[in-house]
């Protein structure tokens, strides 16, 4: 959230801007009926004035009712934008069935100028959506903000409706669902609205920003941005969800105190780490630092896959046209970019249109060299452009998958492995039984949702788990698989794919990286039953105490601990005797 510190020209000195603040209309009306509260005014259930108090209420503000009735105070809509600026403002403290004047009343009928702004721009942030501390600032008043913050002067209509445009334009890929709502911005009503908290004026038809608007939005967009020396992640995960215009205005502090060479290779090292939207927006930003920062362009484009991007630079740089290869890579990773910003759940005949759609009539005789350029998440991106059904990957990819106990908790159960993307449902069977730590004494079953698939048994009618490659089920980021595991015990496990990783020569079979809790006992009664016996180890009176403690083979309850887990141990059951040969795993 902005503060309001920092220097103050002659016409926005703190006091100047304080008595701005005091005078805007929302707080105004907000401290009205503050004072109208006071000590305290009953409520109904919903946290709303009773219907006889609004009617007051609203005589105290100067709104005029239709009727003197009102079933609740819900139906004023006035009335509610301004008990929501007061109980925002901290005006007004709304408990269970009492309001009364909060203490941020005194501080701002009688605080210092500071003490004032700091109250004031609490309540701008939080009333637009701005405080970006749960989701993303709203893209809408930021567009309209930017647009009057960089006009020196008074904007038309026409202008500012054709500078929202411009700079939702760049919105970044993870904000496609909202671009409808985007090319709809209402500039007006958002001028109108900022009106009432002092930050523009109008003009005529012409909008402009207020000294206290002017001075708010340097606070916006540069004093509260990234920390000069925060690092490239940070910055990075500040500003990825903004529109690129707006994402750059807020990282010029940051740039400003690096040489272009320097900022540059930071922010390229911080690709490494980051996927989806991070990745391009610190792409982005790399780019902004000019041909200064070729160094550190050229230090990476030796290398194979993310090189593409190095060297589609310098190309640029050096007014050459890059490869058809690279251009290729690069095309296909900010499709596959936007294919993870998207709900995992879309049909695949929608997301092979809007894919088209993004690559526009040269199509055709583009996918021969996206399909060539060697990324890991070609096979299905070629796949869907050409509106053909999801092949499988690469044989050589890799995934790393992650698979969850479902209903286990503290501790939860999970592992998250590396594997190859095409090995088949009875090798990840194997595969599963190993990480989790069961000891394949009973039934199981995978399930698409569609489909199930397991040993083939014409009782049980499963297709036959051996003939189906995980890359056939599992395609795109996010995607899912249910795993069951004992049919009377009834464990459930969600296979997930996180990432499609890149083959590499150097790792070969499936690898443990990561994991949380010990797999429960076979045969202990499913979760219920687990839980169960959790609890009654963990209590030496429990009846059953010293029974389960001879059933599980153990000397006393501190030999067995839920919480235990290694990723040596996995991998030492990955790689052990008794399991089919697997790349190099048993």
């Amino acid at each position: 959230m902005p503060s309001p510190t920092g220097g103050h020209g002659p016409a926005s000195s703190p006091e100047r801007l304080a008595s701005a603040a005091r005078a805007c209309p929302a707080l105004t009306d907000a401290r009205k009926l503050a004072e109208w509260v006071g000590r305290g005014r009953p409520l109904t259930t919903r946290g709303v004035l009773k219907p006889a108090a609004a009617v007051e209420a609203c005589d105290v503000l100067g709104i005029e009712l239709r009727t003197r009735k009102p079933r609740s105070a819900l139906d004023i809509d006035e009335l509610m934008m301004v008990w929501a600026v007061s109980a925002v403002t901290g005006f007004v403290e709304v408990g269970r069935d009492l309001a009364t004047a909060g203490a941020i009343l005194g501080i701002w009928t009688d605080g210092t100028a500071d003490d004032v702004l700091a109250v004031w721009i609490r309540s701008v942030v939080e009333c637009f959506g701005l405080a970006g501390e749960s989701e993303p600032p709203d893209p809408a008043i930021l567009a309209v903000l930017v647009v009057l913050h960089e006009m020196d002067g008074a904007i038309s209509p026409d202008d500012l409706a054709a500078g929202i445009a411009d700079v939702i334009g760049d919105v970044p890929s993870g904000l496609t669902d909202d671009l409808d709502a985007l090319t709809d911005i209402d500039g007006d009503a958002i001028v109108d609205s900022l009106r009432e908290f002092g930050i523009a004026e109008l003009r005529g038809d012409r909008a402009e920003l207020t000294p206290l608007g002017r001075w708010f939005t340097d606070v916006l967009f540069r004093q509260s941005a990234p920390a000069a020396d925060a690092d490239a992640a940070t910055l990075v995960g500040t500003v990825a969800d903004l529109p690129n215009r707006i994402a750059l205005l807020m990282a010029r502090p940051w740039l400003s105190a690096r040489t272009p060479e320097a900022a540059a290779r930071e922010l390229i090292a911080a690709t490494e780490s980051a996927s989806g939207q991070d990745r391009l927006a610190a792409l982005t930003l790399a780019r902004e630092c000019g041909p200064d920062a070729a160094p550190a362009w050229r230090e990476r484009a030796a290398e194979d896959g993310f090189g593409a991007y190095a060297r589609v630079w310098l190309a640029e740089q050096d007014g050459v046209e890059p490869t058809k290869t690279d251009m290729a890579w690069v095309t296909v990773d900010a499709l596959d970019t936007l294919l993870d910003s998207l709900p995992p759940d879309l049909p695949p005949q929608l997301l092979s249109s809007l894919l088209q759609e993004r690559a526009g009539a040269r199509l055709p005789e583009a996918l021969p060299l996206l399909a060539d350029c060697g990324h890991p998440a070609t096979s299905r991106l070629v796949a869907l452009l050409a509106g053909q059904p999801v092949a499988a990957v690469r044989p050589d990819t890799r995934y790393q998958i992650k698979v969850t106990l479902l209903g286990a908790t503290k501790p939860p159960v999970w592992r998250r492995l590396e594997v190859p993307a095409d090995l088949d449902l009875g090798q990840l069977h194997d595969l599963v039984q190993a990480a989790m730590g069961w000891l394949d004494c009973h039934l199981h079953v995978f399930s698409d949702g569609d489909t199930e698939y397991g040993v083939p048994d014409p009782e049980l009618g499963f297709v036959d788990e051996r003939m189906v490659r995980l890359s056939q089920l599992l395609a795109g980021v996010g995607d899912q698989l249910r795993y069951a595991y004992d049919f009377g015990d009834g464990w459930e496990h969600d296979i997930t794919l996180e990432k499609i990783l890149p083959a590499d020569a150097g790792k070969a079979g499936a690898i443990c990286t990561a994991g949380k809790g010990a797999c429960p006992p076979e045969d202990c009664g499913g979760v219920w039953g687990y839980q169960e016996l959790k609890a009654t180890l963990a209590d030496p009176n429990a009846d059953r105490h010293e029974s389960m403690l001879e059933w599980l083979g153990l000397d006393s309850p501190g030999d067995f601990d839920p919480n235990r887990f290694s990723t040596e141990d996995v991998n030492r059951r990955l790689h052990g005797s008794g399991r089919r040969q697997l790349g190099g795993v048993r």
